[in-house]
């Protein structure tokens, strides 16, 4: 009697068909989530608008903190904790200057010096609580004031429009009790 060739086969996967299937599933997971976690981690260029808040997202509240840039800001480092550290995000400055507001009001630009015998370009303290150095950074013919406190940075037209929008916040830092 022969026997029915029925019998033998059934509707089920075999140990190998299962173990490629896995593997595939596992391959298209490492390639598709890997690239996706290494894009959403990848910090915003820095530019002057972007600067307090990006760094702020990287989570430096927690201590006082320095970013500064060598060489007309074509590398950047962080200083944090006692150590300095290069910074691994985009930065796209170009050669700027540095503006603050001396004891009779009136702007000048900032000479960071040098540090290891390179020229210092700009140098931006962050601090524990939130607030930040105030300045006027000129970058690529655009004018942009970062104020000391929680507010952005903004845009402005010239550099007498700068000074009249850090003017009209020097009231707010002669009670910087109130924010504390």
């Amino acid at each position: 009697m022969e026997k029915s060739s029925q019998t033998g086969s059934r509707p089920a996967f075999s140990l190998l068909e299962l173990m490629i299937v896995i593997l595939i599933i596992s391959l298209s997971y490492v390639l598709v989530f890997s690239t996706y976690k290494k894009s959403a981690k990848k910090p915003k260029s820095l530019t002057p608008m972007t600067l307090k808040s990006t760094l702020l997202d990287q989570g430096l509240f927690h201590t006082d903190s320095e970013f500064f840039c060598l060489d007309k800001c074509q590398s950047c480092y962080l200083y944090q904790d006692d150590e300095t550290g290069s910074y691994e995000g985009e930065v796209a400055f170009g050669d700027i200057k540095a503006y603050t507001l001396d004891q009779n009001d009136n702007l000048y630009q900032i000479d960071f010096g040098r540090y290891q015998d390179h020229p210092v370009c700009l140098r931006f303290g962050l601090h524990h609580n939130g607030s930040s150095s105030q300045m006027v950074i000129e970058s690529k013919g655009k004018f942009y004031f970062l104020p000391a406190f929680f507010g952005e940075a903004v845009e402005v037209e010239s550099l007498a429009k700068a000074k009249e929008l850090w003017l009209q916040h020097t009231p707010l830092l002669a009670n910087n009790g109130d924010y504390y």
